[in-house]
């Protein structure tokens, strides 16, 4: 089954070429019946140069994009976890062998470990523990630590692209046990859909419904990170739609869902809660404390000014955001929101990370908690939880993320609004690291789009004998998502 398609009550942007009509499409006809899209980028900066006859590779945007980087702009400064932490390690345990791999979740009762991983593609099967493959303490040990069924759960491949920044992109589990998703369909265009999956988990139950559609102006920059927090709100994230130098600068447009941080309310029609309706019944409404932004700003953003937010992740503990933003040509940028910090402004494109960037400089600027910059096998930050797991208790409270392009993975002690004192190397990589995930334990996986998850356990256990190296595969990085 289909359901409604959320309309924004956004309007087009003020600096419009095409003239366009709230809710409808980039040439201003109204959308198909039953298909609106959450609000419209028509019209921007690229269409103006466009017009004016300039290049795009002469367009202020790409050329500031072109700048060789300051060589002054902090490093990562990882020092090896042997040197950092001696006699602690950490190593990868293979966990659910998937080509392709890009989301993961545990289910949120219980410590069974079953869940569900998703491709590229848009398929997403049902992963359960391998029994013969448990320690004494009955969490997964070394070899294959859980399988996949032999059929997916839900296939949207045949509606599903899949170039650069596209795909099956995000995934968590609702506060109903229901599957969310965002993957971007044939036609380019974001969609958020929920489906529900039967009592053993084998299959889905009945079809799918899409909740919101979000109009892309090309492949890249399409972020799609999605997750609710403790009060049961929905976060989503999506870039600037691509360009160098983001041309359109959505970055700064706050009419428009592209280049922000979204938040929403979850609403049963008829005000019932939700685990007693049919999502067909559910609307998305802008949560209770966003922003007022100005006039015709859109009510749904929490947060704007970001380039490629591919990946978001709330730590339990503190309740606070964080967002790993994929830089330009010179910066990566992790920033950590509060709840309090409502209406922030990340800076894209005045800002790349604090290194300025392009046009004029900001009155409110929320500057990065850990940046870093590009160079010795960095350029794309691959957020990324803080560690809250028993496992590894010299770990509690960093923040461990990857960088794509060497694939290695490291922790960090963030402290709000200062660079941290100290990142660590933790000795262990994947070829294409894009994503991770937490159990109900705490425990941390990386998701590697070639091998499948990884599950990174204490280095030194001997029970843990037959575990991985360190090292997923081998072989070298590609650059997804894009730069």
């Amino acid at each position: 089954m289909r359901g409604r398609r959320l309309v924004s009550g956004a309007v087009c942007a003020a600096a419009i070429v095409a003239s366009c009509s709230q809710g409808g499409t980039v040439d201003g006809t109204d959308p198909a019946p039953g298909s609106p899209l959450l609000g419209d980028s028509s019209g921007s900066h690229a269409e103006a140069h466009a017009a004016a006859g300039v290049p795009l590779t002469q367009t202020p945007e790409y050329l500031a994009s072109n700048t060789p980087c300051p060589a002054e702009l902090p490093e990562l400064g990882a020092v090896p976890l042997s040197q950092a932490a001696p006699g602690r390690s950490v190593q990868l345990t293979p966990f659910v062998e998937l080509a392709d791999a890009t989301v993961m979740v545990f289910d949120n009762a219980g410590a069974d470990g079953g869940g569900y991983v998703g491709d590229r593609s848009g398929r997403i099967w049902r992963f359960e523990p391998n029994p013969a493959d448990r320690t004494s303490t009955g969490r997964a040990g070394s070899g294959l630590g859980a399988a996949i069924g032999a059929a997916p759960i839900a296939d949207f491949s045949s509606d599903t692209a899949a170039e650069h920044d596209q795909g099956l992109v995000g995934m968590t589990l609702g506060p109903t046990g229901r599957l969310w998703i965002n993957r971007t369909n044939s036609r380019g265009t974001s969609v958020l859909t929920v489906l529900t999956p039967n009592a053993d988990h084998t299959r889905r139950q009945g079809g799918h419904v899409d909740m919101l559609e979000v109009k892309q102006t090309n492949a890249q920059h399409n972020g799609g990170d999605l997750l609710f927090d403790q009060n049961r709100l929905l976060y989503v994230s999506f870039g600037d739609g691509g360009g160098q130098g983001d041309p359109r600068h959505h970055g700064q447009n706050r009419a428009t869902p592209l280049g922000a941080v979204l938040r929403f309310a979850v609403a049963g029609d008829d005000g019932t809660d939700l685990g007693q309706t049919d999502p067909d019944e559910w609307r998305l409404v802008p949560a209770p404390g966003n922003p007022d932004l100005g006039p015709d700003s859109d009510p749904n953003i929490w947060a704007y000014g970001v380039r490629n937010p591919y990946r978001m992740s709330i730590d339990q503990a503190t309740g606070t955001l964080w967002i790993a933003d994929v830089g330009q040509q010179c910066m990566e940028e992790i920033t950590v929101l509060g709840l309090d910090e409502n209406g922030a402004n990340l800076g894209w494109n005045a800002y790349e990370g604090s290194r300025r960037f392009f046009g004029d400089a900001l009155s409110t600027h929320r500057p990065p908690d850990l940046e870093y910059r590009h160079g010795r096998g960095l350029c794309a930050v691959i957020g990324g939880h803080v560690y809250r797991g028993e496992e590894l208790p010299w770990l509690a409270g960093r923040y461990v993320f990857a960088d794509l392009c060497g694939g290695d993975i490291y922790a960090a002690s963030v402290q709000a609004g200062a660079q941290p004192d100290d990142v660590w190397h933790l000795g262990i990589r994947t070829n294409r690291p894009v994503g991770f995930a937490v159990d109900p334990a705490g425990e941390l996986y990386v998701i590697d789009m070639e091998t499948g998850a990884w599950r990174i356990t204490d280095g030194s256990s001997a029970d843990r004998a037959g575990a991985g190296d360190g090292t997923a595969s081998d072989g070298s990085a590609e650059n997804q998502p894009d730069e």
